[in-house]
C-alpha cells in the first residue's frame, strides 16, 4: 500500500482542537466563577435577611408594648412590622399570647432586594416588676392617722374583678418605728388599722425598699410612665372613650377601674407627676408616680399601686386606695390619713398593675429559634 507523504493540514487540525479545549476549559471557568458569585450572593442576601430578623425580634422585645401586647386574651395576637435602619431588609410577623407569663414573636424578614428570606422567632416572658409591698401603708417618717380613717392589711378584691387567686394579708401599717406612728380621733384606740399586724414596725426601711425594684430603679420606672404630668391640681380623673375604644391619650383617663370589662378597663398606665400633686376626684387605676407631696380629696379612687416620694395626706371626704401605698417622705415630713380615707390592700390590683407594666425579656434557654 502507498503511503501519504503530505501531512500539511494536520497542524491546523491540532490548533483547532486546542482552541475548542482551550475554549471550554475558558467557558467552564466563567460558568463555576457566575455560580460562585451567585452564591456567594445569595449566602450574603440570607445573611442579610437572617440579620433582619434578629433586628427585628431585638426591636420587638426592646420596644414592648405594656399597654397593648400586656392586654392581650391568650392565643390573641398583634401584628408588627418595620425596616433595618439602612432599609437594607424589613420584616413583618406577630406578636402572641401563649399564657399568662409567655409570649412569642414570629417574624419573617427580607433582604433590601427581596431575594431572600429568613423566618425566625422567639419566646418572651413577662419580667414583673419586683416591689417591696408588705404592707397597706409603708411609710418612712412621722404618720398621722385620725378620723373616719381606715388601714386594712386583709387582701380583699376589688369590686367586680374577676379571676383574683386568694392571697395572704399583710400589715396595716408598715414604718421603721411604732413611735413615728400618731393616732387620734376616732383612731386613738387603733381600731381604724387592720392587718397581720396591724402595725409593724421594721427598722430595715430604707431608702431600697421606695426606689428600687429589683433590676430596676426609680429613674427606670418614670422613664416608663405612659402619662407625665406636671405638678398641680387634677379634677375630674375619670375614662374617657372614642365611641367603645379607650381614649388613652387623655391625660385625666387613668383607666376604669369601676367598669373592668370595658375597654378602659384593661388600661392601667404608669401616670408621673413630676412635683407636688393635687388629686380631687374621681378614680382612676394603674400605678402613681409623684415626685413631690401627694394630697388627695373629693373621694378620690384609685386601683394599684402609689409611691409617693414625699409626704401623703387626705383631707375631707379623704381618697380610697385599693392596692398598696408607699410614701416614703424623704423629707420627714408628717404624713396624714385623716377624713374617711381607706387604704385597703388588694394584691389582685397590685399583681395586676405590676404584669401590665412588665417589660418582656428573652428566654436566658435560647434567644431565637428559626421557624419554618
Amino acid at each position: 500500500m502507498k503511503r501519504a507523504s503530505n501531512e500539511r493540514g494536520i497542524a491546523l487540525l491540532v490548533a483547532i482542537l486546542g482552541l475548542l479545549v482551550a475554549g471550554s476549559l475558558i467557558s467552564a471557568f466563567v460558568v463555576l466563577g457566575v455560580l460562585e458569585n451567585r452564591m456567594a450572593s445569595n449566602t450574603r442576601r440570607v445573611g442579610q435577611a437572617f440579620s433582619t430578623a434578629e433586628h427585628g425580634l431585638s426591636q420587638t422585645v426592646g420596644n414592648w408594648d405594656t399597654n397593648g401586647w400586656n392586654q392581650l386574651a391568650v392565643n390573641d395576637s398583634v401584628a408588627v412590622s418595620g425596616t433595618t435602619p439602612g432599609g437594607t431588609g424589613s420584616y413583618a410577623g406577630f406578636v402572641r399570647r401563649l399564657n399568662n407569663e409567655l409570649f412569642v414573636v414570629d417574624l419573617n424578614a427580607t433582604d433590601g432586594a427581596g431575594g431572600a428570606r429568613q423566618r425566625l422567632g422567639t419566646l418572651v416572658k413577662l419580667r414583673p416588676i419586683a416591689m417591696d409591698i408588705k404592707a397597706a401603708l409603708t411609710t418612712r417618717g412621722q404618720t398621722r392617722v385620725g378620723g373616719s380613717a381606715e388601714i386594712n392589711g386583709i387582701d380583699t378584691d376589688p369590686l367586680g374583678w374577676s379571676g383574683c387567686p386568694p392571697d395572704s394579708s399583710l400589715a396595716g401599717i408598715r414604718l421603721p418605728s411604732a413611735g413615728d406612728l400618731q393616732l387620734v380621733g376616732g383612731c386613738s384606740d387603733a381600731s381604724c388599722i387592720d392587718g397581720a399586724p396591724a402595725v409593724d414596725p421594721d427598722a430595715s426601711i430604707n431608702d431600697s425598699t421606695f426606689f428600687d425594684y429589683g433590676d430596676m430603679d426609680w429613674d427606670a420606672l418614670v422613664g416608663m410612665a405612659n402619662k407625665i404630668l406636671p405638678p398641680g391640681t387634677y379634677t375630674g380623673v375619670q375614662p374617657s372613650y372614642n365611641g367603645l375604644e379607650c381614649n388613652t391619650p387623655d391625660p385625666k383617663n387613668w383607666g376604669d377601674p369601676i367598669t373592668p370589662m370595658s375597654d378602659c378597663g384593661s388600661y392601667m398606665p404608669i401616670i408621673y407627676i413630676s412635683g407636688d400633686g393635687n388629686i380631687n376626684g374621681n378614680y382612676g387605676q394603674g400605678m402613681l408616680l409623684v415626685e413631690g407631696d401627694l394630697a388627695v380629696q373629693g373621694g378620690f379612687q384609685f386601683f394599684g399601686i402609689v409611691i409617693v416620694k414625699g409626704s401623703l395626706k387626705t383631707t375631707g371626704t379623704g381618697g380610697h386606695f385599693n392596692g398598696a401605698v408607699l410614701a416614703a417622705n424623704v423629707d420627714l415630713d408628717q404624713n396624714t390619713v385623716l377624713g374617711d380615707a381607706l387604704v385597703q390592700y388588694s394584691q389582685c390590683a397590685t399583681k395586676r398593675v405590676l404584669n401590665a407594666a412588665a417589660p418582656g425579656s428573652l428566654l436566658r434557654s435560647r434567644a431565637w429559634f428559626h421557624a419554618y
